[in-house]
């Protein structure tokens, strides 16, 4: 026979534990009654002497054995919103990082292109500037794609302007929210705060 005790929150088997095992609380229960006592102690839950379940209503909350009750405990709790609120700014990182690969394309290009980009960008500024400047990167990739390069070289500069613009963006409304994810102080007003972006308009 399988029984339940609430003072050890366990089951004992009268075929595998020997009768001084088992403590004297324990509480005969049938299959169906072990199946659901068990699911519920491995979700977290506790099962009091009636073998009632009491769910556990969030991580803050200890169990008080002697009343047989959750309560909320305060160290607890803020140390489950300290948890909730790192998590929240760094799902903030990694928003903001997709939403600019996703807008500026840069999860179809590879690493090494990827780190060309900022001397791209000071040579497409120069050549906007002075168009004799000289642009030994922009020429090679002109040449090698068999294009104009003062066709790349403008291509580039919008490339460089726009990818500015978007990250510039995207960094001002990213530190906005985290902002109000830092001066949140509870769970509820944390989870209010959507994380979302916009694009900045084009010119």
């Amino acid at each position: 026979m399988i029984s339940f005790s609430y003072s050890q929150q366990s089951f004992f088997d009268s075929n595998v534990h020997a009768t001084e095992q088992i403590p004297d609380d324990a509480v005969i229960v049938n299959p169906e009654q072990h199946q659901i006592l068990l699911v519920a102690l491995n979700r977290g839950a506790k099962v009091k002497s009636d073998l009632s379940v009491a769910e556990r209503p969030s991580a803050a909350h200890i169990w008080q054995p002697e009343i047989q009750q959750w309560i909320l405990d305060e160290t607890e709790q803020q140390k489950a919103f300290q948890a909730a609120q790192s998590d929240k700014l760094t799902e903030l990182a990694n928003a903001a990082q997709e939403f600019v690969t996703r807008s500026t394309k840069t999860d179809v290009v590879p690493q090494f292109e990827q780190e060309t980009y900022p001397l791209q960008g000071l040579e497409a500024k120069a050549w906007s500037v002075d168009k004799n400047a000289d642009t030994p990167v922009l020429n090679r990739i002109a040449d090698e794609r068999g294009i104009p390069r003062d066709v790349l070289k403008a291509a580039a500069l919008r490339k460089t302007l726009w990818y500015e613009k978007v990250t510039a963006s995207v960094a001002g409304q990213r530190q906005a929210l985290q902002v109000r994810i830092e001066a949140a102080n509870h769970l509820d007003d944390l989870n209010a705060i959507e994380i979302t972006f916009t694009l900045p308009e084009s010119e």
